[in-house]
Formats: C-alpha cells, structure tokens, sequence
C-alpha cells in the first residue's frame, strides 16, 4: 500500500462508540397562528399613523388629496386580508391574548415569547407613528412662524 493510501485510511475517523437510551426532552408549547388581538394592535398603530397626517395635512388640499389616496391604498392593502381570511376556513378560537403573550410562539428562526412576536409586529408602525408625529409637530410649527 503506497504512503498517502496508508494515511487517507489512519485519518477517517472511526465509528461512532455506541449511545446509551435516547434521552427524550420536553419543549414547551408553542403556538404556531399569531392571535388576532396583535393584528388588531397593528392595525391601530397604523391607522394611528394615518390619523396623523390626516391632522398634519389638512389645510392644505393638494396635500389632502395625496392623503386620501394613501388612505385608499392603506384600505385596500388592509382589507383585502381581512376578506380573504373570513372566505378561509374557520380556524380554532385562541385564548386571551394575555396567555398568547405569555406563552411562545414559533416563527421561522425558533421560538420567541408572545412579547417578542408582538414587538415584532408593532415596531415599524409605532416608529413611523412617532416619527409621523414629530413631522407633523414640524410642520406646524413652521407654519405658525
């Protein structure tokens, strides 16, 4: 047998040693269907975000016009979910969503608390809320001036 065969044979490696009783371990519950009341937030947070340019926007009509347009945009981008989910087939009732938010939820890099699926959820429109806010705040103010 040649040098190199001799040393590709020593270099695998050998079979695995044989394991005792496969351990089973237990983990905890997770859901895999978000709750409707975290939709529900989200969808507050975004009509929130809408109100404030309603607000902002007012006085002026050509702005107003572009409002009503995001607004019809915002409806449709809303509602067409709303009315596929209800053509679905009924899926089971969820508990309080004080439990959801308790309890895990599976998403598609592991398991993350209710809190953290919530946050997830809420975070852009409440940011843009925020920001919303301190625009139109802005814009008053200039307008004041």
């Amino acid at each position: 047998m040649s040098q190199s065969a001799q040393r590709i044979v020593h270099d695998q490696p050998a079979a695995p040693a044989p394991r005792g009783p496969a351990q089973v371990r237990s983990f905890p519950q997770t859901q895999a269907l978000m709750h409707r009341g975290v939709y529900k937030i989200a969808l507050c947070c975004w009509a929130g975000f809408l109100a404030v340019f309603w607000v902002t926007f007012w006085m002026s009509a050509s702005a107003l016009f572009m409002v009503v347009i995001g607004t019809f945009y915002a409806l449709m981008f809303f509602g067409i979910p709303v009315i596929m989910s209800r053509m679905a087939p009924t899926r089971p009732r969820p508990g309080s969503l004080a439990a959801f938010l308790r309890g895990r939820f599976a998403t598609h890099g592991g398991s993350v608390t209710g809190v953290d699926a919530l946050l997830q959820v809420i975070l852009v429109p409440v940011v843009l809320g925020l920001g919303g806010i301190a625009i139109g705040i802005i814009i008053h103010m200039a307008r004041a001036g």
